[in-house]
């Protein structure tokens, strides 16, 4: 009977233990919530979050830069709040399940100790705190990762044709989420060679396809300019500066107090299941891919930020065998919180002279009463465009010339309603304008211009046949070209204050460019809606040029640098 008694008082020490622990990880994650809530309600949006925005309010199966999730969310958030709460709402849900997912990979931990290890380690990640409530692909990102590789661990311990389909539908939402997701899929695999032999695992990869086919549909019909942009259009020529700020990134979005400990236990940890293989094999290769990616180009911080689970993962499991690694961790969570929290405060009020992004917001209403009710048009720049719109009661848009990335704009065809309209043009400083002026706005300072009769053709192609590819200095090249208007209004190239006007385009292996004055049998051209025209021009070869150059022809608007509208031909000069 003594024994019994003994066992009854210790079971119902246990269970109240479990019940206190619990308490207490659901009062920290609804903290952490309203925190977030009450940051991302306070907190002016960045311009890629207006950017995002912009996704909303046209929802796609997919858009330029990245998968269409993201703009899915910000839609139901501002179907239910507004403003910046509204952008960015779902995010903060999606944060909260992601920690509870990662409970749930620990097996629900029951202690004191262990759930305040959890929680400290939690919020000592910066990059949880960033994608807390910043309304960015990478929050879903991470989301769709903790529930791959919930369901992967799930998967590997009793496969199922229900947890089958849960992997695929992971894989899938990853995909969907950010592209990214393909590394996480593929390192995953690469650590567990035995899934090749699992009909279960082509069961799930099936459905995963199956599921992500509506956006790859949608990329061959819009020419797949997402991969494109991804994989050849950030290809830039090698700078050791992109080396260095990788690698010193990475100290800041695994937190500097931590970084060390994390680096020891990458060292010591063993690889006792599936599980750990996969974040082994995630860890390293997501370091190097993006490490190697340096040599083609600047490499975002954030693009290694799914590693924040695994870390925190094994750090957590770490701490059980190592009590001064759980004292640390203890402290560094601590001291992070109150760093973290300082960092939140100054997002919501910056008292110094340097601002961020999230605080440059006055210059909107500053161009407002410039543009004096007239639509607003930036070169180059859908960043400043998209917060325009979001923070302004007027329409704006984005031209993008030669010298600047291709966009979400460039696919839209918000321009055709600026046709023949009367425009304020936002150019940059570079801007070599006859009649603009220099705006100096709150942190912001622009050359613009007012534009009569704007004449649009941003989607104005044109194809030509090339007589010779050798040329030498001084001559006359005759070139027949065809020129495709698909919009359904006329443009002619007589009209307006900044008029279109068409020129060639000579490409060295710099980069720099020179614009070659084409002569035409009449000097007027008008392209009626909807047509193509097939005309004869006549180009004079520069006669201080020799070497190997790229040609196409180029369309510009007024001053403004040329958008290439046209393939490009190698030529030489000689």
């Amino acid at each position: 009977m003594v024994q019994i008694r003994n066992y009854q008082v210790e079971h119902k020490s246990g269970k109240e233990i479990e019940e206190k622990t619990s308490w207490l990880w659901w009062f920290g994650l609804g903290i952490w919530g309203l925190v977030n809530l009450l940051q991302a309600y306070f907190t002016e949006l960045d311009p890629d979050e207006a950017y995002y925005w912009m996704y909303s309010q046209q929802l796609d199966w997919g858009y330029f830069d990245h998968p269409p999730v993201v703009a899915t969310l910000i839609r139901m958030g501002t179907t239910l709040f507004p403003g910046e709460l509204g952008v960015r709402a779902l995010t903060v849900l999606l944060m909260l399940f992601t920690f509870i997912m990662i409970r749930e990979i620990l097996g629900r931990p029951k202690g004191v100790k262990e759930v305040s290890i959890l929680l400290l380690l939690l919020v000592s990640m910066p990059m949880f705190q960033v994608y807390g409530f910043i309304a960015t692909p990478d929050g879903p990102l991470l989301f769709t990762t903790t529930l791959f590789f919930l369901l992967y661990d799930r998967f590997t311990k009793q496969e199922t044709l229900l947890n089958s389909l849960l992997l695929g539908f992971a894989m899938a939402a990853m995909l969907y989420s950010k592209y990214h997701g393909i590394l996480v899929i593929g390192f995953t695999v690469l650590s567990n060679f035995s899934l090749w032999k699992k009909p279960k695992f082509y069961v799930a990869g099936t459905f995963g396809v199956l599921l992500f086919l509506p956006h790859l549909w949608w990329q061959y019909q819009a020419g797949f300019p997402s991969f494109q942009y991804h994989l050849i259009g950030r290809d830039d020529p090698y700078e050791l500066k992109h080396t260095l700020n990788y690698l010193v990134n990475q100290l800041y979005i695994f937190n500097p107090l931590l970084i060390l400990l994390v680096v020891k236990m990458l060292v010591r940890f063993p690889l006792r299941s599936a599980l750990d293989r996969a974040f082994s094999y995630t860890i390293y290769g997501f370091l190097g891919f993006f490490f190697l990616s340096t040599f083609k180009g600047h490499t975002e911080p954030q693009w290694n930020a799914v590693l924040s689970i695994c870390f925190v993962i094994w750090l957590y499991r770490s701490s059980f065998v190592d009590q001064l690694l759980a004292l640390r961790i203890k402290r560094i969570g601590l001291i992070s919180i109150g760093l973290f929290l300082l960092a939140r405060l100054i997002l919501i009020y910056n008292p110094f002279p340097f601002k961020s992004s999230f605080h440059h917001t006055e210059w909107v209403y500053e161009l407002e009463e410039l543009s004096d009710g007239s639509p607003v048009v930036f070169q180059n720049s859908y960043r400043e465009a998209s917060k325009f719109n979001f923070y302004s009661d007027q329409e704006a848009y984005t031209f993008t010339d030669i010298a600047y990335r291709r966009n979400q704009y460039d696919i839209w065809d918000q321009e055709k309603k600026f046709h023949n309209q009367r425009v304020l043009m936002v150019g940059q400083l570079d801007w070599e304008c006859a009649n603009c002026k220099e705006a100096e706005l709150s942190g912001l300072d622009k050359k613009i211009q007012f534009a009569d009769s704007l004449q649009i053709t941003q989607k104005v192609d044109l194809q030509y046949s090339m007589p010779a590819y050798n040329w030498h200095p001084g001559e006359l090249q005759d070139i027949s070209v065809e020129l495709n208007n698909p919009y359904s209004h006329l443009i002619d190239f007589g009209v307006g204050s900044l008029p279109p006007s068409l020129i060639g385009l000579l490409i060295d292996e710099h980069g720099d460019r020179v614009e070659i004055n084409i002569r035409r049998p009449n000097s007027s051209l008008i392209l009626p809606e909807a047509s193509v025209q097939s005309l004869d021009f006549e180009l004079e070869v520069p006669d201080t040029l020799q070497g190997n150059f790229q040609f196409g022809f180029g369309l510009k608007t007024g001053d403004l640098l040329p958008r290439l509208c046209s393939p490009v031909s190698t030529v030489q000069i000689r």
